[in-house]
């Protein structure tokens, strides 16, 4: 007959009732089963005890059938959970439908047993149905002996009667019902050979397959074993629909089998056999509803019989199965018993990797939870003697490779892991490593350790810069839920503080409990006593995140010991397999093409939960890939994240590696060199030095041992050594601490002398050569050395990108050493010469070898060098200026210097050196162009090269020894240094120099008068008119500048110097004159002079000057008042011997007499002090004298 719904009648049995909404909602996420089997509806008076021909059969025409009703789900929680490890945290339960239900139906049967196990994955309960006749009292299994012994003498006293703890029905008559619905079910399937619909199941291959299709952003970690996923590896059974159930408020990942049938009219349908001579009871009913609605099923056909021969049909729909005559029930209170069986279970199952049973036998009024961890741990105390295995938690390794399994889907699938997001994969992972023997895991726990390295010091960062995520309120967390139900409980819900019918797990010393008549109430709130922990988020600063990572990376080496022979052959006949297995599905999607059906809808694909925070965006290896790209030069030691990752993966997977072990220990290490260059980067930058060349060696050895294994690494050697370069340079400029630093260096602490013990393993001593010591040494020079040393070998690691950079530092170190030497050589060669003059008497003995300070020159020329050709090599000017001008100051240094082969330094060859350091100075005015390009430096180089110049100049005028034919060349010569130093003096532009320009400029013009001076007396004795004009008038311009700028600097000394030059010349041009009223006008002209000193004492006393013994000035006062003296002398004789119409002869007389009355009444004092005060006070009475004349007059 074919089907015909349509004629199907509707129940009529249902009763009156108002419409109470159930908040339900059905996401399938995967099945086998694609498309609801086709319904046929059998005639009347069939008899269903026949078997149908395709009885039992497994092919996929069955639609899952023949696993629907005899196969046991077995521990599905934790297979349900490796599924689909993105559900785990994200949901608040993972069971089997059959558990969920049983729990939910236990107001109205009192008189079934539950036994469960249930443990916690971050904010999910894993449930599972734990028979305790099949697994522990079976004498045949002796692995659980003590948990055996527990429930024997504690759960079990009160009585013998096997249906205590009997959980399954296993009657005759019960396995007839099931054999009488099997052959129903398959009577009802609609057999049809040419429907395209049965060729569209995915293959087992295509099942267990899925989770390889997970996007993976991060290196290839290694995957659990399949007998370590679950405690029964024999069970295979694979749910028809895995479904994210949402009941209420509550989430649920459940596996369920019930079949589902449809047709043309009625698309999606549930059928159900019945006894007609019998009523249905409140348990099948909530048990049809329940099926419904986890499946999303809108009706349900109920097919009635009689002794297996089928009288009618007639459908109901789900939301009216609550209100059947004989089997009503509130759903109300089916919502109150599922919010507080959850409640209960949160308040009390609250450590994660803990086992606790759920437990309840029959005829029970409480429903009790045990912590088999903590019996398991107090039962081994007890037996000590007993052999380990046999007080083994047989749920501990499935759970922690569960909790390895959902950290590293977090870690991979979240596109931004937040403080919050990392701290639940860290309390995840911790969990994991303390459930997990590393002696018999290693390659989880070692995995477990890099992703927790990993998750403080992300793949990708910058060490010079680390960014790290920061807490934002607005994110959520796999534990948020736990603090949204306590304050709802606070808030809305009943408070029960005397309530006797429930104890918490602290109460009850491990145990709790509850009464069943109260889990129907209102939602109920279960607080335990215990503190409920929220894994706190990471937040930490560089040092600490860098220091927990190494930390780890030690962790995880130390695991790869424990790898074995025998477990790397497994693993690569797995892999073998595996690839075996993926030929043979590809063979099979080649030869079966899987071809769109016009009536059939193409089934989704895998979807995350939270669709809305994880919307499709831009690859993000390729955006890593293109930001690195940008920022080579800028980003030290950056290892590569993604590619570095892809690489590794890529190189494993093509079994160039060989095993995990080599796999593990390459990521950990690469790991350890990107967390030692971020540690080194943050000791720099707090000047910890000594510390920051102990992380860069550490990660340069990484490296090595990378480049080993991996030809194709990015190297990263030239941004380590670079820093290490930098760290030197720095120590020689903070020389007072190189103690401090050394110290640093010395400090290791455990983790990083593991990981060192590790590198020292694998890098057999020849690889280590190629590496310079990065030890601190107490020697300024050879710690510049080594900073050289540094930048060069970063050079040849370098990319042309990178090495600018690198010769700009190399140049300046260079600089910096170049100078050094300099000083030194300075220093060294003064000290020579000091013992050389108090020694005279060594001086036959020649030194054996050659002095110190001719090797600290040449290596000073030699550094100098080397930095100009560095920044020349980049077009640096402005550095190249600095280079230049150094330079220039070493050539006048070196034409200072006497050689061993030298007596003395020969006037040309000093000239031959400054020359040298003039085409220095222009050279570095040339790189600079004008001084608005930078003029503090340009100012210098003009400082420079003035003082080079003034100095040279100096030398010529004082210490030439020119013949006669050479002399008037000479003078010229010395001429024109002495103008040109007067142009650079640049006295117009203010700044610190400005006051030393203007000091300089005096003496040039002193000099330069000077020069024009012994000019003027080289002619002899001849006439006053014979003297050239020009010259004359040069000599007095220069006299009268200096004196200006001296007295306006109040330099007393020079400018007491320069009046008794002009007062020696108005002398020299008063003795060439014939005429004695020219004589006479010279010397009026020197005693004005004279006069005019009367300031500089001035200057003197009031500066308090007086106190400084020299003996040059305590000379130039007693010159001073001899010319003083003559000059009043001569002025007498001359006007007595001529016409004196104003009488100043007598003027000049009694000035004359005071100077001599005023010198004795002084009492002679030989004290420069008092003679200072001397002057001044006789330049007074002088000038007093003056003025009292010109007003007789």
């Amino acid at each position: 007959m074919e089907d015909s719904n349509e004629e199907i009648e509707p129940c009529r049995s249902v009763g009156p009732h108002e419409l109470d909404v159930v908040k339900s909602q059905a996401v399938i996420k995967l099945s086998p089963v694609q498309l609801p089997a086709h319904f046929k509806r059998l005639e009347c008076n069939t008899n269903l005890n026949l078997p149908p021909l395709n009885w039992l059969t497994t092919s996929h025409s069955s639609h899952g059938l023949h696993q629907a009703l005899y196969q046991s789900a077995g521990f599905a929680s934790f297979r349900l959970g490796q599924m689909f490890p993105d559900c785990v945290g994200e949901v608040d339960v993972v069971s089997d439908a059959e558990n969920i239900k049983q729990l939910l139906k236990l107001p109205y049967s009192a008189q079934s047993a539950i036994s469960m196990v249930v443990h916690k994955v971050g904010n999910t309960l894993l449930l599972d149905e734990f028979d305790i006749q099949k697994y522990l009292l079976r004498k045949a299994d002796d692995d659980w002996k003590w948990l055996r012994t527990f429930i024997l003498e504690h759960i079990l006293t009160y009585g013998d009667k096997r249906p205590n703890y009997c959980l399954k029905e296993r009657s005759r008559e019960a396995l007839q019902t099931k054999n009488l619905l099997s052959k129903f079910l398959y009577h009802s399937l609609k057999q049809n050979a040419g429907d395209p619909e049965h060729e569209m199941t995915p293959t087992p291959t295509q099942l267990t397959s899925r989770r390889q299709g997970l996007p993976i952003t991060g290196p290839v970690l290694p995957e659990p074993k399949i007998e370590e996923n679950v405690p029964d590896p024999k069970s295979s059974h694979a749910f028809n629909r895995n479904v994210v159930w949402t009941f209420e408020d509550i989430r649920m990942l459940i596996g369920t089998d019930m079949p589902i049938f449809g047709g043309p009219n009625r698309p999606c349908i549930s059928l159900r056999l019945r006894d007609a001579a019998q009523p249905i009871n409140v348990l099948t009913g909530i048990d049809y509803w329940l099926d419904n609605l986890m499946c999303n099923v809108p009706e349900v056909v109920m097919c009635y019989h009689l002794d297996g021969i089928v009288q009618k049909y007639e459908i109901i729909k789900t939301e009216d199965l609550p209100y059947l005559e004989n089997s009503q029930f509130s759903p109300q209170v089916v919502r109150n018993v599922a919010q507080n069986i959850l409640a209960f279970l949160k308040a009390n199952a609250t450590k994660a990797g803990h086992t606790y049973w759920l437990f309840k036998g029959r005829n029970d009024d409480v429903v009790k939870l045990y912590d088999l961890t903590t019996l398991c741990q107090s039962q081994s105390e007890k037996n000590e003697n007993n052999p380990p295995q046999q007080q083994v938690n047989p749920f501990t390794v499935p759970v922690g490779m569960l909790l390895y399994s959902v950290a590293r889907n977090m870690k991979n699938s979240l596109p931004k892991i937040s403080p919050k997001a990392a701290g639940n994969i860290r309390a995840l992972l911790d969990n994991c490593i303390k459930l997990l023997p590393k002696e018999q895991y290693p390659q989880i726990v070692s995995s477990s350790h890099y992703i927790l390295s990993d998750l403080h010091v992300p793949a990708g960062i910058d060490p010079k810069a680390p960014k790290f995520e920061e807490l934002d309120s607005d994110e959520q967390s796999l534990y948020d839920d736990d603090e949204e139900d306590e304050e709802d409980y606070d808030d809305d819900l009943l408070d029960y503080p005397s309530d006797k019918n429930y104890q918490s797990s602290e109460q009850g010393g491990g145990r709790a409990n509850v009464a069943v008549r109260h889990i129907c109430d209102a939602l109920r709130d279960f607080k335990s006593n215990a503190k409920k922990s929220q894994p706190a988020p990471l937040l930490a600063n560089t040092s600490e995140r860098c220091s927990i990572s190494l930390e780890h990376i030690s962790a995880g080496l130390s695991c790869l010991q424990y790898f074995n022979g025998s477990q790397e052959e497994k693993l690569k006949e797995t892999e073998t397999h595996a690839k075996q297995e993926e030929k043979r599905r590809i063979l099979h999607e080649e030869q079966n093409p899987n071809m769109a059906k016009p009536f059939s809808a193409i089934p989704l694909p895998y979807e995350q939960l939270k669709q809305t925070q994880h919307q499709p965006q831009p690859s993000p290896i390729n955006t890593k890939k293109t930001k690195n790209k940008g920022s080579k030069t800028k980003e030290l030691a950056k290892t590569p994240s993604t590619a570095s990752n892809q690489q590794l993966s890529a190189k494993f997977n093509t079994q160039h590696f060989g095993s995990w072990n080599v796999h593990l220990k390459l990521l950990l290490l690469e790991k350890a060199c990107l967390t030692f260059a971020t540690l080194a980067e943050h000791n720099y930058e707090t000047h910890s030095y000594g510390s920051t060349l102990r992380s860069i060696e550490l990660a340069c050895r990484c490296q090595q041992v990378l480049n080993k294994y991996m030809a194709n690494v990015v190297s990263q050697q030239s941004c380590l050594l670079g820093r290490a370069g930098d760290c030197f340079f720095q120590m020689s400029k903070h020389w007072e601490a190189i103690d401090e630093y050394v110290k640093q260096f010395e400090e290791v602490d455990g983790p990083m002398r593991t990981i060192n013990d590790e590198l020292t393993m694998e890098l057999d001593g020849e690889e280590e050569d190629a590496l310079p010591t990065l030890a601190p040494v107490k020697n300024v020079e050879q710690v510049m050395l080594l900073s050289c040393k540094c930048y060069e070998q970063a050079l040849e690691h370098a990319k042309k990108t990178e090495s600018n950079e690198l010769l700009r530092r190399l140049g300046n170190v260079r600089n910096e050493l170049g100078l050094k030497y300099m000083y030194w050589a300075q220093e060294e060669y003064s000290d020579m010469m000091k013992k050389k003059d108090e020694t005279k008497a060594s001086e036959d003995s020649s030194p054996s070898s050659e002095p110190l300070y001719v090797k600290l020159t040449v290596n000073s020329y030699d550094c100098l060098r080397r930095g100009i050709e560095a920044f020349t090599a980049v077009q640096d000017n402005v550095n190249l200026a600095f280079l230049y001008c150094n330079m220039g100051r070493f050539m006048r240094l070196r034409a200072h210097l006497t050689m061993p082969n030298e007596s003395a330094i020969a006037l040309d060859t000093q000239k031959a050196f400054y020359n040298e350091a003039f085409n220095f100075y222009e050279k570095a005015k040339d790189c600079l162009d004008t001084r608005k390009a930078n003029a503090e430096l340009w100012d210098l180089v003009q400082w420079e090269l003035s003082t080079a110049t003034f100095t040279l100049a100096k030398q010529l005028q004082d210490y030439s020894a020119a013949d006669k034919s050479t002399l008037v060349e000479a003078s010229k010569e010395v001429l024109e240094l002495l103008q040109k130093s007067l142009k650079l003096c640049d006295v117009e532009h203010a700044g610190a120099r400005q006051v030393l320009y203007s000091f300089r400029s005096g003496l040039i013009h002193k000099r330069i008068a000077s020069f024009h001076y012994a000019q003027l007396r080289s002619y002899g004795n001849c006439e006053f008119s014979q003297l050239p004009k020009p010259t004359l008038q040069l000599c007095k311009y220069h006299y009268e500048k200096a004196t200006q700028i001296l007295e306006a600097l109040k330099e007393v000394g020079d400018l007491l110097v320069v009046q008794l030059e002009r007062i020696s010349l108005h002398e020299f041009l008063a003795e060439l004159s014939t005429h004695p009223a020219q004589k006479i006008k010279q010397m009026q002209a020197a005693l004005d002079i004279c006069m005019q000193c009367q300031v500089i004492f001035k200057h003197v006393i009031d500066s308090n000057q007086v106190a400084q013994n020299d003996d040059e000035f305590a000379g130039h006062l007693t010159l001073f008042e001899s010319r003083l003296q003559n000059a009043l002398k001569t002025l007498t004789k001359l006007l007595l011997t001529g016409k004196d119409p104003k009488q100043l002869s007598k003027l000049y007389k009694r000035m004359y007499m005071e100077t001599l009355t005023g010198k004795q009444g002084t009492g002679a004092q030989k004290v420069e002090a008092a003679g200072v005060e001397h002057l001044h006070t006789l330049l007074a009475r002088l000038r007093t004298m003056c003025d009292t004349q010109l007003a007789s007059d």
